[in-house]
């Protein structure tokens, strides 16, 4: 996966212009719980990560436990286990 050459472009233009790095700022080409999270615009997950372990850059973040949805009206959603 390329996004540039350091030797033939700044680093500051390729991250700013490369296809590659364009996609991996925008929220919406998640996938997964990372997809329809209500953080995804502040957290993304791990996209290393992800793609480390799917070979898909997008996918889901792998260890993350938060489930979406279950943070309501600023606290976490308290679950009980048996």
């Amino acid at each position: 996966m390329a996004a540039g050459n350091v030797r033939d472009q700044p680093l500051t233009d390729i991250y700013r212009s490369s296809s590659l790095f364009t996609a991996l700022r925008d929220p919406d080409r998640l996938g997964g719980r990372c997809g329809v999270c209500e953080f995804r615009t502040v957290c993304g997950g791990s996209r290393a990560r992800a793609y480390a372990t799917t070979g898909d850059v997008f996918a889901e973040e792998p260890t993350c436990s938060y489930r979406p949805g279950s943070w309501h009206d600023g606290r976490p959603s308290m679950t009980t286990v048996d």
